[in-house]
Order: structure tokens, then sequence, then C-alpha cells
């Protein structure tokens, strides 16, 4: 309102500023202006206030969910993740099924072999390694024993780049976990297949497996999840030591040091294949 008033009394002040017949002053156009924005303002001001009213009764009353906060540097989590404080897995067992792959098909070559892959069955380990104060881990299924003498040796494949793999080369040691072959190993597979966000260890519950991270020690699982740990070490020896770099991919072996049992120790671990988690099944024997 003051600033309409300094408008007029400077048309006053000012004749030659005033328009002919029929015209509306600018200063008077301006002040119109102004306070049709003023009004203007204060509708839209009221209209979300009532709204905002209105969603906030809505989720007082159950009539719509709470939202996310926009602030959080995490998504929320999804119904598939697993082993988080709020969302548990839905992990089953079903019946036996014929595989999909199918090697037969028109392809190239290189996916020919990856639908004969997919019929082998391979274990199913968590790796979990310390790049200076970070902790960092992977699920992957290319572990296997190389040697049991003099030292018992393992070995598993990585592709790069890999932050896990880095922390490996960097600190020079890793814990193998063997997961069972249950929901409960698919559970603890399935968590560290996310790659190594943020939090990744906090979101365990310590139902299916929980964390034990001491400083400058790969991080240790616990839990119903996990049948062994095996604790190593890089290879030194060699003339590549325990790195060695074929192509896209390193060669990680590694030299056992110590295995702690889990909770459970007398079932089999999990398994993969077909792009699916197995268990063992039956045996085949001589008639």
């Amino acid at each position: 309102m003051n600033t309409c008033r300094a408008m007029r009394n400077a048309l006053r002040a000012a004749p030659n500023l005033r328009p002919g017949p029929g015209r509306v002053p600018p200063l008077a156009g301006a002040c119109v202006q102004a306070r049709t924005l003023s009004l203007q303002s204060v509708a839209r001001g009221v209209h979300d206030g009532v709204m905002g009213a209105l969603e906030i009764g809505a989720w007082l009353t159950g009539k719509k969910p709470l939202p996310y906060a926009s602030t959080s540097r995490r998504p929320p989590p999804s119904p598939a993740t697993v082993c988080s404080k709020t969302h548990h897995p839905s992990f089953h067992v079903s019946p036996p099924s014929p595989p999909t792959a199918d090697p037969d098909a028109e392809t190239s070559l290189p996916e020919q072999l990856r639908s004969v892959m997919r019929l082998l069955t391979n274990p199913v380990v968590v790796c979990t390694a310390t790049h200076g104060a970070m902790p960092r881990a992977m699920t992957m299924s290319s572990f296997t024993s190389l040697t049991l003498s003099p030292t018992p040796l393992v070995t598993f494949n990585v592709a790069t780049p890999s932050r896990s793999l880095d922390a490996v080369a960097a600190s020079g040691e890793f814990n193998i976990h063997v997961l069972a072959g249950d929901e409960a190993g698919a559970a603890v597979a399935d968590h560290f297949t996310r790659g190594n966000v943020e939090g990744v260890f906090d979101d365990l519950d310590g139902g299916d497996a929980e964390v034990e991270i001491v400083a400058g020690r790969p991080p240790l699982l616990k839990g119903e999840g996990v049948l062994w740990v095996l604790r190593c070490r890089v290879l030194s020896d060699g003339p590549h030591g325990g790195l060695m770099k074929v192509r896209d991919h390193v060669i990680v072996v590694g030299e056992v040091v110590e295995m702690i049992s889990g909770k459970r120790s007398d079932e089999f671990g999990l398994a993969y294949a077909d792009r699916k988690y197995r268990l063992v099944g039956g045996v085949i024997a001589k008639d």
C-alpha cells in the first residue's frame, strides 16, 4: 500500500507523465499489477496451506503412506533388499526345473559358451577385504581350491575395475565366507550382490548374518547363513605373486592361514547354476 501511495504522489508531482484521455497511467497500472500479484500470492498461500493440512490428515489416518525423506543420502530399500533392517528376503526352496540355458540357439560363440557354463554348478561365497578404513565385500562364484601342499591355496577371478579387488590388492589379505546351502545362505549372497554401496554392512540385521569389523582386518561375517570362514593372504611368491591380470579380469591366488567354523558346519554349501541359487540334491551312486 505504501508503494502505491508513493506512485500516486510521484504522478501528481510530474504532470508530463500524465497520459492522454482513455489511457491508464503507467505508474497506476504498475500499482494495479502489484496489487493483483499480492492477491495471487495470498491465494496461493491459502491453497497450499489447505492442501498441506489435507495431506497431513491423510498421513495421520493411514489413507496415504508417509513420504520417504528426500534429504536422505540412501534410496529407500526395495522389497528385494536382503538382510536389511526393515525388509527381509523372501527366499524359498522350489522343486527342480529344467535349465533355461540353450547352447543350441543361433548366437555368437561367447554367448554359446555362456549358455554352456550356466549348465554347470558353481560354489557361491562372499569375499571381504578392507581398503584403508573402508570395508568391502562381493559375492562370487569363481572360487575354488588350487592346491593343499605345501600350504593350502585358493583362487578366484574378478572382473575389473573392482573396489573389492582394489581392497584385496592393497591390504594383501581377505576372508572367504562359505555360505549355507539354504534360504539363509542365499540371503547373505544376494545381499552382497548390490556392490559396495554406502552402508552395505550397516544393513545386516544379525539374523542371517552379522558383521564384525576390526580396524585393519577384513570384515568377518557370522550367523545362520555362514558355514565357514577362510582367512587368507595374497600369495607373495612366484613371478606374478598372487595377482595375475588376464585381459579384463584378475586372477587372485591366496594362502589359507586360518579356518573359522560358523554356527552350522555339517551342511553342504550354497551353489549357483542357470542364474539361480541351488542346494545339493540327490546322490548319483553305482548300482
